[in-house]
């Protein structure tokens, strides 16, 4: 038997102004890595954001990173010069990750790979897998690089003529990948036979990590809805659910093997179809009697928490619950979705309460800095939130290629037509880039902080209703202060 075909995978750098681990791997990744090994090539990994890194630990004089009690996170940071196009926002640009030696040390330490896959995350992230491409140039001549990923999937042709790898993977990669490694390995058997049901895939291959913290899992692919400022579909044109008891096996088995207790969901749908999903894999975990945490970075779907699903994640451990709201605007809601009703949004507060939340456990996502939208708009969904006593969590705009604002933006020339994307990164509110713009959302930002302070306390703006008429008294008399 010849020797098996030698496969390096890579999750590149990011280069931003703030990064954090939020339960964040390079899940589409580590499922192609793990269907190629199912297929007998042999996979390694080096992700640059390896918290765990021997060498980083050492540098940083720790015995293990730095973590939250739920393993999340900070990244390694090292600033590095801002790229001129964004240099007028006021703050430290950086690479996050492990410093460059290690990773140069790793690379030349590798046996040389047949192939090498890279993986790529936000499109204004881009420099971070440039710089691997050119590194894996330097170090393996020859050697044919495939990417894929967010980036190579949304701008193909900026992925193209910036990275110039030999093959782009565009939306999902276990099969992708497997027919073009067939072409170029000359290894005909990797084309045979592929799963025709998403569950028949083997799981993320997270054994080749060193360590892991948490555990990322998805009950379904893709996502049904069509946000006016969300991709996800135009990565995963399919929404395809998995089969609850399979996804219960994988946690459970999953988390056994790796140790780990805290599990994120990356679903974007996680809600939908409640009764024929998401409450039968509670019920299983509920019987499992398993002590895990589960955590919801992206945004639920608050419209689908009724009593008993509420209660359900209540006693299966869910520790991160972040709903999806973004405005309380009638026109903007049903502009971008027309998801969720701010009765929609009261009530599953009301039954997550209800179940046994405090209302300061819940946390809401509210967007600004869209096309045309007022300020006003902003601050009102703000204080919505603030009503129900739940914590916020801003989102700047980010125009997304392909999306209806992305070509909106252009449209009412917010945007040029071919942008560079480091100026739709978030941080810059990328529909105005100045710096008087950032100045003027980092102060609706403090503003959203400060509430979330006194949100912690038990305080809000609008409880006891003696305070709430107070306040808007005495709001009502300020107004004099500023037209004399």
């Amino acid at each position: 038997m010849g020797k098996r075909a030698k496969i390096l995978c890579i999750n590149p750098w990011i280069y931003d102004f703030t990064a954090y681990d939020l339960w964040s791997k390079p899940l589409g990744l580590l499922y192609v890595a793990a269907y190629l090994k199912q297929r007998g090539l042999e996979v390694t990994l080096l992700d640059c954001l390896d918290k765990f890194h021997p060498e980083l630990l050492k540098r940083q004089k720790r015995e293990k990173p730095r973590m939250t009690r739920y393993g999340s996170g900070p990244l390694h940071r090292e600033v590095i010069p801002t790229p001129e196009v964004i240099q007028f926002i006021p703050r430290h640009f950086a690479r996050y990750g492990l410093p460059e030696d290690i990773v140069i040390r790793e690379l030349r330490q590798q046996e040389r790979p047949d192939a090498i896959l890279i993986t790529t995350g936000m499109t204004y992230w881009y420099l971070g897998p440039q710089r691997i491409v050119e590194l894996c140039r330097d170090i393996f001549p020859g050697v044919p690089i495939l990417v894929g990923g967010i980036y190579a999937s949304l701008m193909p042709d900026h992925a193209r003529e910036v990275l110039q790898p030999e093959f782009l993977v565009i939306g999902p990669g276990e099969i992708q990948t497997a027919d073009l490694l067939a072409d170029i390995l000359h290894l005909p058997h990797l084309r045979e036979e592929h799963p025709t049901e998403i569950d028949d895939f083997p799981y993320p291959a997270f054994e080749l990590y060193r360590k892991i913290s948490y555990l990322v899992v998805m009950a379904s692919r893709g996502c049904p809805f069509r946000c006016s400022f969300c991709a996800t579909y135009l990565i995963d044109s399919a929404f395809s659910e998995r089969k609850p008891e399979a996804v219960v096996e994988e946690i459970l088995s999953q988390t056994r093997q790796f140790r780990v207790r805290d599990v994120a969901f990356y679903d974007d749908a996680l809600l939908l179809q409640p009764e024929k999903r998401i409450k039968p894999i509670l019920r299983q975990i509920k019987e499992s009697k398993r002590e895990l945490r589960f955590h919801t970075p992206n945004g639920l779907h608050a419209r689908f928490i009724d009593e008993e699903l509420a209660r359900l994640m209540y006693e299966c451990n869910f520790k991160t619950i972040r709903l999806s709201l973004e405005s309380v605007a009638k026109e903007r809601r049903r502009d971008i979705h027309n998801k969720i009703t701010p009765g929609e949004m009261t009530r599953a507060v009301q039954n997550l309460v209800k179940a046994g939340y405090q209302s300061r456990d819940i946390e809401t996502y509210i967007i600004m800095g869209l096309p045309n939208q007022p300020l006003e708009e902003v601050i009102e969904t703000i204080l919505y939130a603030n009503n129900l006593g739940i914590q916020v969590r801003l989102a700047s705009f980010s125009p997304i290629p392909g999306t209806k604002d992305y070509q909106r933006a252009i449209e009412n020339g917010y945007l040029p037509p071919d942008s560079d994307p480091l100026i739709t990164n978030k941080t810059v509110i990328p529909l105005f880039r100045t710096r008087e713009a950032y100045e003027r959302f980092k102060v609706v930002s403090q503003f959203a902080n400060l509430l979330n302070e006194g949100v912690k306390r038990g305080v809000t703006f609008f409880k006891p209703a003696e305070f709430r008429n107070a306040l808007y008294d005495a709001l009502d008399k300020t107004r004099g202060w500023f037209e004399e």
